[in-house]
């Protein structure tokens, strides 16, 4: 199989995966993205998530909005600067969250599971050579080999 197949395959299955989890948690992926990095980094500022992640404010805005909306987000004043405005999970977006990384465990559990182990964990390593060696900026850029 040449390279651009393979490359076809695999975005075939990550998007069947993004499909899947909209459907069973009714967030855009966008908005899991985002809620994700609020999980993790519990009491981010909107501005921090903005940089840190490469959103464009405006984008980000309306985002926020929505998981606001849904519940699933609050926006904090800080005692600091009242301008700056802190991003935590709800009880609800926590949870959204959780059932998500559980999905992904199970995406993950099955994907490399269907390799026998010495293979899987020939593949990971190959893996994260590869992905230790990427910047995203030079992957469109013409190479000479």
């Amino acid at each position: 199989m040449d390279d651009n197949t393979l490359l076809h395959k695999i975005i075939d299955i990550i998007q069947y995966k993004n499909e899947y989890q909209i459907q069973t948690s009714g967030i855009p992926y966008q908005e899991m993205y985002v809620l994700e990095k609020i999980y993790m980094h519990s009491n981010i500022l909107s501005k921090d998530i903005s940089q840190k992640f490469n959103i464009p404010p405006s984008t980000l805005t309306g985002i926020l909005d929505r998981l606001e909306n849904k519940k699933l987000i609050q926006r904090l004043r800080t005692n600091k600067d009242r301008r700056s405005i802190e991003l935590v999970a709800t009880e609800y977006g926590k949870y959204a969250v959780e059932k998500h990384i559980a999905e992904d465990q199970i995406f993950a559990s099955n994907l490399f599971g269907s390799l026998e182990p010495q293979k899987k964990e020939h593949l990971k390593a190959l893996l994260e050579e590869m992905l230790g060696k990427i910047e995203l900026s030079s992957l469109f850029s013409p190479k000479h080999q």
